[in-house]
């Protein structure tokens, strides 16, 4: 019996039979069997904002050095945050506060400057 089903558009997902395939753990994932089906592209790796040419790529470099980062808070507020650099992430970037003993998490987006101190 043919299965279909149709996308959100209306467009038929499938076209006949839906082929069984057994995976077994270990072996590479097989091509499409028909040249309508395209795999979709594997990532490996970080993703591409880690690189050194973006904020965040440049900050992964520094990891462990004394910072201060500065931080605009709507339109005319501003405040700062000094520590340690020990983890950053694609929109955020964590401090370790030494005089207080714990970590704050920063919002990359509203960093306007960050300044090493050696």
């Amino acid at each position: 019996m043919p299965y279909r089903s149709s996308n959100w558009m209306g467009n038929n997902e499938n076209q006949g039979r839906v082929q069984q395939t057994q995976i077994t753990p270990g072996t590479p994932p097989q091509q499409p069997s028909t040249p309508n089906q395209v795999m979709p592209p594997v990532m490996e790796g970080p993703p591409p904002v880690m690189n050194i040419d973006y904020i965040p790529g440049y900050l992964r470099s520094i990891i462990g050095k004394n910072v201060r980062a500065e931080f605009i808070i709507g339109s005319n507020q501003y405040t700062d945050r000094t520590g340690v650099l020990v983890d950053v992430g694609v929109n955020y970037f964590v401090l370790h506060d030494v005089n207080s003993g714990t970590h704050i998490m920063c919002d990359l987006y509203s960093v306007k400057f960050v300044t090493v101190i050696l």
